[in-house]
């Protein structure tokens, strides 16, 4: 499938106001929690995605003066960023917000560093994705590479909690306040819920079976 020269452009003014959300996010985050800020799945997806995003507008724009598409690897950067960010909207808006109560979701979607981190850099880089960057169809063991992030993080954050290294930071991993049995729920469910979104936004932006 080919994209048009305004989907390019599009394309390109989309990644570009990632990249931008993300650096007035930046010192938002760091204002509030300073190095914490490094142990939120959040700031680390976003951090990833403004990469990934940077790195999808300059290979664009040399797709807009050549007329050719985006290289595989450079939509499966851009694939794998939006999976984080969409787990993260998503988890945000289904677990976390309503743990943290009533106004939950205004607090973690439309304040500080959180509107852009949990709301408007997800949106921005699903939309562009799906709608404006849909050539190289993607094959399908693609997915599985989506994961990848989230495992390494949680592997990370799992072990620093069991060491006693730091508490959470998410509710769900506050091993010693919850039984083994809840611990390993979460594990499932998180993990589940990774893969789902992946392979949501695999399909949608048009992934493909091997031949």
């Amino acid at each position: 499938m080919h994209t048009s020269r305004l989907q390019k452009l599009l394309s390109i003014l989309a990644n570009l106001s990632i990249v931008w959300m993300e650096l007035k996010a930046i010192p938002l985050s760091w204002s509030g929690v300073h190095e914490e800020m490094f142990l939120f799945y959040t700031e680390l997806s976003n951090l990833f995605a403004m990469g990934g995003c940077l790195v999808t507008a300059v290979c664009q724009m040399g797709c807009l003066v050549t007329g050719r598409e985006l290289p595989l690897w450079v939509r499966t950067l851009k694939y794998v960023a939006t999976s984080c960010l969409m787990m993260t909207f998503l988890t945000v808006v289904f677990v976390l917000a309503p743990i943290y109560g009533p106004d939950g979701h205004y607090v973690l979607l439309l304040t500080s560093s959180m509107l852009y981190n949990h709301f408007l850099n997800p949106v921005a880089a699903f939309l562009s994705f799906v709608l404006l960057e849909r050539s190289s169809p993607m094959p399908r063991q693609t997915v599985r590479r989506a994961m990848i992030p989230t495992l390494l993080y949680g592997s990370v954050a799992l072990a620093a909690n069991v060491a006693k290294l730091y508490k959470g930071p998410y509710p769900f991993l506050y091993v010693y306040d919850q039984p083994l049995w809840a611990s390993c729920v979460w594990a499932v469910v998180i993990l589940g819920e990774n893969y789902l979104i992946a392979l949501m936004v695999w399909k949608l932006a048009g992934g493909r079976r091997p031949a």
